[in-house]
């Protein structure tokens, strides 16, 4: 019959885990099926969809939202000290031993017990600890307050590498479209002077250094086409995705950003920023450990309550003599109250207080540090979107006057006025110039995208 019984609840707890394991499977399918696809290779992505994909899939987000229900399940913990703790207790004790009134077992009597059997329940509630359970539930919710500023800054950086992920697909994407021109115009002087020289007007020379220049752009083309699978692969990674991807991108349209000055982009970002609004959050949670550490020094009043009911479950017959003792049954029940007042700790208590003054000390500075660079990183991206705008400006300039310079070198090598050098000259010339065009462009709007970042404005709008 034993091996019955083992039998039979080994087959019980096989049953619950294979029921356990196929619930998890189930909730994490149906967790695969609620969440957004990965847009096929020739989709349509928008930066609006990337931004959202993101926020949904990218795993830095995830992290940082188990923390947060981690600190305040921590939360939930502590605060359960200010409750009844009630507690059912089944006892037996034979022998020499004994049940406590407060449902323990006690060491040896002077005589035997004959099988005391005690079930009952026992409650212990803390009455008072001079506000130390009070902090630390204070500090813990400052911790989870700042556990969920944490999520909004993943968020925050998420969303920042994506645009900035999007707008370098875009940037090599233009790359390779001007890769693409130069390697047609390149083949197209390599046989207009294929042509001169079948007709004896070039030397071979001029041949032979055009399809030099042809075959080099090729190279650039091929490049700049690894360089747009690059650019994908991270524009997925930042999405929260993994592998190559290949998207039919947007042109993203930003709102206008306000002309407003520095000083006001720093304010907006010292009263915005996630990371320094968590920051200060762990400040004021560090300031109530202290305060829960200081109250140790007054100790704790609590108060303990049990009811059970004992059974003898033998007769006691002492010395062969008569029965003593024929066995009874006993209800009963009990109060108490404990107060507890450290006298002595060995410095326990003031070390306690000291590394708590000093985290407190360390936060303060962190703090601060972070504000330093918040302050320095806004000065990074308004000065970088002011350089960007201006270098705009002088590559427009720079592609016309090289479209020009190479209609003109072209004419002239037509003519038999000019050289083959001074074609390939200006065709370089005006490819530096559209690809200058082209990274100044898209560094204007990654300086913007960075400056949303740094001010704290972009998050809020997801």
């Amino acid at each position: 019959m034993p091996q019955d019984k083992s039998i039979n609840a080994f087959s019980c707890l096989a049953s619950l885990l294979v029921f356990i394991a196929c619930s998890g499977t189930t909730s994490l399918a149906a967790e695969t099926r609620s969440s957004s696809p990965l847009p096929a290779n020739g989709a349509p992505l928008t930066w609006e969809r990337a931004i959202q994909l993101a926020i949904e899939k990218q795993p830095l987000i995830k992290v940082a939202e188990h923390e947060a229900l981690e600190s305040q399940a921590l939360v939930k913990q502590i605060e359960s000290a200010n409750y009844p703790q009630v507690t059912g207790i089944y006892s037996s004790s034979g022998g020499n031993t004994r049940v406590l009134a407060n449902l323990g077992i006690s060491g040896s009597l002077p005589k035997p017990t004959n099988y005391l059997t005690t079930p009952g329940i026992r409650v212990d509630l803390l009455i008072t600890d001079f506000g130390q359970t009070a902090h630390r539930i204070l500090s813990q919710k400052s911790l989870a307050a700042s556990a969920e500023q944490a999520v909004m800054t993943a968020k925050a950086l998420t969303i920042l590498n994506v645009e900035q992920a999007y707008l370098n697909c875009l940037k090599q994407q233009r790359l390779v479209d001007i890769a693409r021109e130069v390697m047609n115009e390149r083949e197209l002087i390599r046989q207009q002077t294929e042509a001169f020289y079948r007709r004896d007007l070039r030397s071979k020379l001029d041949l032979d250094f055009a399809s030099v220049e042809a075959n080099r752009a090729e190279v650039v083309l091929i490049k700049a086409q690894n360089n747009l699978v690059l650019a994908f692969s991270a524009l997925n990674t930042a999405m929260g995705f993994q592998g190559r991807g290949d998207y039919l991108l947007d042109q993203p349209v930003r709102p206008a950003t306000p002309n407003v000055s520095p000083e006001t982009l720093v304010q907006e970002a010292l009263n915005q920023r996630p990371e320094l609004l968590g920051s200060k959050d762990r400040i004021q949670a560090a300031e109530e450990a202290l305060q829960a550490a200081r109250a140790l020094r007054f100790g704790s009043v609590t108060g303990i309550g049990t009811a059970g009911y004992t059974w003898w479950g033998r007769e006691e017959n002492p010395a062969g003599n008569g029965v003593v003792n024929p066995g009874a049954q006993l209800g009963w029940y009990g109060l108490g109250v404990t107060s507890a007042v450290p006298l002595y700790t060995g410095g326990r208590i003031e070390g306690q207080i000291e590394e708590a003054d000093a985290r407190r000390g360390e936060t303060q500075a962190a703090t601060r540090s972070i504000a330093n660079d918040i302050v320095l990183q806004v000065a990074q991206a308004y000065l970088g979107r002011l350089t960007a705008e201006q270098q705009i400006k002088v590559s427009e300039e720079k592609v016309a006057h090289a479209r020009e310079a190479l209609t003109l070198a072209r004419e002239r090598y037509k003519a038999g006025l000019g050289s083959i050098l001074d074609v390939t000259t200006a065709t370089t010339d005006l490819l530096s110039a559209e690809v200058g065009l082209a990274e100044a462009l898209y560094d204007f709007r990654a300086s913007e995208a960075a400056l949303a970042y740094a001010t704290g404005a972009e998050y809020a709008r997801y």
